[in-house]
């Protein structure tokens, strides 16, 4: 039955993606959790979420060649194609010096050659504001989905899986096996929609209800992502979200409102007991996971002074680490849950170089669209709220790891393409807006 339903499924998609290949990415933005839902073909593991990539990518593929048989020209677009390059060429090395080298390929399977072709093939297809605004409603409403699964999580409808639903305060963890899941994912996106709120600027509503329904949407998402975020107990994502808020405050015409109301939450962080003790317990080191998460960063700068060029490759952090960790770490973890110190470990120092590069690109370039849109608030708040989400999702990295996850990695490079399509679809004179 399971084989059936998959292939059923496969089926179902590919069609989808012939007929609407634009659709196809938003269903893939969407559902991008799928990655939970696992099995294998041939020994091979897979993934729901890897069925609905190798689709995009096949159906993408033959169509291209169909239309170059067709009209003897069909011209790909390979946006920012030497920092992408080598940062798939960075990945490849880290397969070969990987101690585990089943694994490693695994991870750059799912890690960096599919987000990468799915970034090909996103900004080969993404050529209208019709098609932007529908990869942002994608993203906010997996926000909205996520958010709510946690509410009905916390409220005892669902039951929390491990022992998070017994801690203090206990920690929703919605579609995923584990709370810090909810934040990697919500942080950027949700950073991304409170931008839309703060940046853009429209006409005064008529009525009160008319400047409702004009958000509606963005508020339904800002709010079920905050619910995720503080339900899930997520500190990094907050933080990031905070960050993300102050820098899109200073393209906002209300950022003294917003410094004021900011101002006000941090010092009412520390009047309430509550919030006062969690944030004392982190800077003394006092909460358990700080604890943990300072001496894995001590074994993971101890891995990085021994290997500082090449690392030690991809998928190699579990297989290290038992040789540079404190004696008294008992606990296991797939990588050091800090951005930097990952890439730095797994794809060598040519990885968190690229990486870098690959921001600087980003920020540049988003900078550079926000000067040349001039008046037209519409597309001038969406590239802020792209940054706001980078933002986000660059703090966090201090704090956990916001990028070595299937969903994340699709996340990840659907903002690296948004960036890289937007510019030319604003180029024309259409000023429709892209979020309501």
């Amino acid at each position: 039955m399971e084989v059936v339903l998959i292939i059923l499924f496969t089926i179902i998609f590919a069609y989808i993606a012939w007929w609407k290949l634009d659709w196809a990415i938003c269903l893939a933005i969407l559902f991008s959790p799928a990655y939970l839902i696992r099995f294998s073909v041939g020994g091979v593991p897979m993934t729901i979420l890897e069925v609905m990539l190798l689709v995009i990518i096949a159906v993408w593929c033959f169509k291209t060649i169909q239309e170059r048989i067709r009209i003897k020209a069909c011209p790909v677009h390979l946006p920012w194609r030497w920092v992408i390059l080598f940062f798939v060429l960075a990945g490849t090395i880290a397969v070969f010096i990987s101690p585990d080298m089943r694994q490693a390929m695994g991870l750059w399977k799912a890690y960096i050659i599919e987000p990468v072709l799915f970034f090909i093939v996103f900004a080969n297809t993404i050529k209208t504001k019709e098609q932007v605004r529908s990869v942002i409603w994608a993203f906010g409403a997996a926000v909205v989905v996520i958010g709510y699964v946690t509410l009905i999580q916390y409220d005892g409808l669902l039951h929390i899986p491990g022992s998070y639903g017994l801690e203090h305060p206990k920690r929703a963890t919605s579609v995923f096996p584990f709370p810090t899941a909810v934040g990697k994912f919500v942080g950027p996106i949700l950073a991304m929609f409170v931008s839309f709120l703060l940046v853009r600027v429209q006409p005064k509503p008529s009525t009160v209800w008319d400047a409702v329904t004009r958000h509606v949407f963005t508020v339904g998402v800002v709010v079920f992502g905050v619910i995720g975020l503080v339900l899930s107990f997520s500190r990094g994502a907050l933080i990031g979200v905070v960050a993300a808020v102050a820098f899109a405050s200073f393209f906002s015409v209300r950022r003294k409102w917003i410094w004021l109301i900011t101002l006000l939450m941090l010092i009412a962080c520390f009047v309430i007991p509550f919030t006062r003790q969690e944030v004392i317990s982190v800077i003394d080191v006092q909460d358990t996971s700080a604890d943990v998460h300072v001496v894995m960063w001590k074994g993971a700068a101890r891995i990085i002074r021994a290997n500082p060029i090449l690392g030690t490759g991809l998928a190699s952090f579990p297989v290290v680490y038992e040789k540079y960790k404190e004696a008294s770490h008992t606990e296991f973890f797939p990588n050091p849950d800090e951005l930097y110190f990952t890439l730095w470990i797994e794809m060598g120092l040519a990885g968190l170089a690229v990486f870098i590069w690959l921001m600087v690109k980003y920020f540049r370039e988003a900078c550079r669209a926000v000067r040349s849109f001039g008046n037209d608030n519409s597309s001038r708040a969406l590239m802020v709220g792209l940054m706001a989400a980078m933002v986000a999702l660059l703090v966090h990295g201090f704090f956990d790891t916001p990028y070595f996850k299937n969903d994340l990695a699709i996340i990840f490079w659907a903002l690296v393409g948004l960036v890289t399509v937007l510019p030319r679809i604003f180029s024309t004179t259409e000023t429709t807006p892209l979020h309501k």
